[in-house]
Protein backbone atom coordinates (compact mmCIF):
# COMPACT_ATOMS: atom_id res chain seq x y z
CA UNK A 1 0.00 0.00 0.00
CA UNK A 2 2.72 2.40 0.73
CA UNK A 3 4.46 1.76 -2.63
CA UNK A 4 0.63 2.42 -4.45
CA UNK A 5 0.94 5.53 -2.52
CA UNK A 6 4.07 6.38 -3.00
CA UNK A 7 3.52 6.31 -6.66
CA UNK A 8 -0.01 8.28 -6.75
CA UNK A 9 2.35 11.14 -5.21
CA UNK A 10 4.93 11.21 -8.00
CA UNK A 11 2.56 10.46 -10.57
CA UNK A 12 0.39 13.74 -9.81
CA UNK A 13 4.00 15.89 -10.45
CA UNK A 14 3.80 14.22 -14.31
CA UNK A 15 1.94 16.13 -16.85
CA UNK A 16 -1.58 14.17 -17.97
CA UNK A 17 -2.09 14.13 -21.51
CA UNK A 18 -4.29 11.37 -22.56
CA UNK A 19 -1.94 8.74 -24.11
CA UNK A 20 -2.62 7.43 -27.86
CA UNK A 21 -3.71 3.78 -28.34
CA UNK A 22 -0.59 2.89 -30.81
CA UNK A 23 2.14 3.67 -28.98
CA UNK A 24 4.99 4.86 -31.53
CA UNK A 25 7.57 2.31 -31.69
CA UNK A 26 10.22 4.90 -30.76
CA UNK A 27 8.12 5.46 -27.52
CA UNK A 28 8.09 1.57 -26.99
CA UNK A 29 11.07 1.90 -24.44
CA UNK A 30 10.93 -0.43 -20.77
CA UNK A 31 10.09 2.41 -18.83
CA UNK A 32 7.34 4.12 -20.68
CA UNK A 33 4.28 2.19 -18.80
CA UNK A 34 4.03 5.15 -16.24
CA UNK A 35 4.90 7.55 -18.60
CA UNK A 36 1.76 10.55 -18.97
CA UNK A 37 -0.15 8.07 -16.81
CA UNK A 38 -3.64 9.91 -16.33
CA UNK A 39 -4.96 8.41 -12.54
CA UNK A 40 -9.01 9.09 -14.05
CA UNK A 41 -7.86 7.18 -16.95
CA UNK A 42 -6.32 3.85 -16.00
CA UNK A 43 -7.55 1.59 -18.52
CA UNK A 44 -6.00 3.12 -21.27
CA UNK A 45 -2.87 3.30 -19.56
CA UNK A 46 -3.30 -0.86 -18.69
CA UNK A 47 -3.71 -1.10 -22.47
CA UNK A 48 -0.34 1.22 -23.25
CA UNK A 49 1.36 -0.47 -20.69
CA UNK A 50 0.72 -3.92 -22.38
CA UNK A 51 1.74 -2.77 -25.66
CA UNK A 52 5.36 -2.11 -24.01
CA UNK A 53 5.45 -5.50 -22.09
CA UNK A 54 5.03 -7.24 -25.13
CA UNK A 55 7.62 -5.45 -26.76
CA UNK A 56 9.91 -6.08 -24.11
CA UNK A 57 9.17 -9.57 -22.86
CA UNK A 58 12.48 -10.42 -21.29
CA UNK A 59 12.33 -7.33 -19.08
CA UNK A 60 10.55 -7.26 -15.93
CA UNK A 61 10.36 -3.46 -16.04
CA UNK A 62 7.26 -3.16 -17.49
CA UNK A 63 6.04 -6.28 -15.50
CA UNK A 64 6.68 -4.40 -12.35
CA UNK A 65 4.87 -1.08 -13.60
CA UNK A 66 1.78 -3.22 -15.14
CA UNK A 67 1.54 -5.25 -11.84
CA UNK A 68 1.29 -1.75 -10.14
CA UNK A 69 -1.53 -0.69 -12.59
CA UNK A 70 -3.45 -3.73 -11.82
CA UNK A 71 -3.48 -3.16 -8.31
CA UNK A 72 -4.55 0.35 -8.46
CA UNK A 73 -7.30 -1.18 -10.78
CA UNK A 74 -8.17 -3.81 -7.93
CA UNK A 75 -6.90 -6.21 -9.90
CA UNK A 76 -4.63 -8.02 -7.75
CA UNK A 77 -4.65 -11.43 -9.32
CA UNK A 78 -3.54 -10.30 -12.30
CA UNK A 79 -1.01 -7.92 -10.43
CA UNK A 80 0.74 -10.50 -8.67
CA UNK A 81 0.99 -12.42 -12.05
CA UNK A 82 3.14 -10.10 -12.91
CA UNK A 83 5.17 -9.77 -10.05
CA UNK A 84 5.96 -13.74 -10.40
CA UNK A 85 6.70 -13.16 -13.78
CA UNK A 86 8.78 -10.61 -13.68
CA UNK A 87 11.11 -12.26 -10.55
CA UNK A 88 11.37 -15.25 -12.88
CA UNK A 89 13.17 -12.92 -15.59
CA UNK A 90 14.75 -11.30 -12.74
CA UNK A 91 16.46 -14.42 -11.48
CA UNK A 92 17.15 -15.74 -14.94
CA UNK A 93 19.22 -12.09 -15.64
CA UNK A 94 21.35 -13.17 -12.57
CA UNK A 95 23.75 -10.12 -11.19
CA UNK A 96 22.99 -8.27 -14.18
CA UNK A 97 19.29 -7.50 -12.86
CA UNK A 98 18.68 -4.26 -11.01
CA UNK A 99 18.54 -4.94 -7.33
CA UNK A 100 15.85 -2.05 -6.71
CA UNK A 101 13.32 -3.90 -8.82
CA UNK A 102 14.43 -7.40 -7.25
CA UNK A 103 13.73 -5.77 -4.08
CA UNK A 104 10.30 -3.90 -5.35
CA UNK A 105 9.10 -7.12 -6.59
CA UNK A 106 10.28 -9.38 -3.60
CA UNK A 107 8.50 -7.03 -1.87
CA UNK A 108 4.97 -7.46 -3.62
CA UNK A 109 5.69 -11.23 -3.89
CA UNK A 110 4.98 -11.47 -0.21
CA UNK A 111 1.98 -9.19 0.04
CA UNK A 112 0.55 -11.41 -2.76
CA UNK A 113 1.43 -14.20 -0.78
CA UNK A 114 -0.08 -12.97 2.39
CA UNK A 115 -3.19 -12.13 0.76
CA UNK A 116 -3.40 -15.75 -0.79
CA UNK A 117 -2.94 -16.70 2.75
CA UNK A 118 -5.53 -14.86 4.23
CA UNK A 119 -8.12 -16.01 1.32
CA UNK A 120 -7.20 -19.23 2.27
CA UNK A 121 -5.20 -20.33 -1.06
CA UNK A 122 -2.48 -21.23 0.45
Amino acid sequence: MLLASLLLTAVGCRSHSAPTTTIPEAELTPQACLEELDLNNLDQALKRCNQIVAAHENNPAPLTDRSLLHTLLGQMDQACLDVNQALRLVKRQGAKADPMINHELTVRQESCKQRRSMAGKG
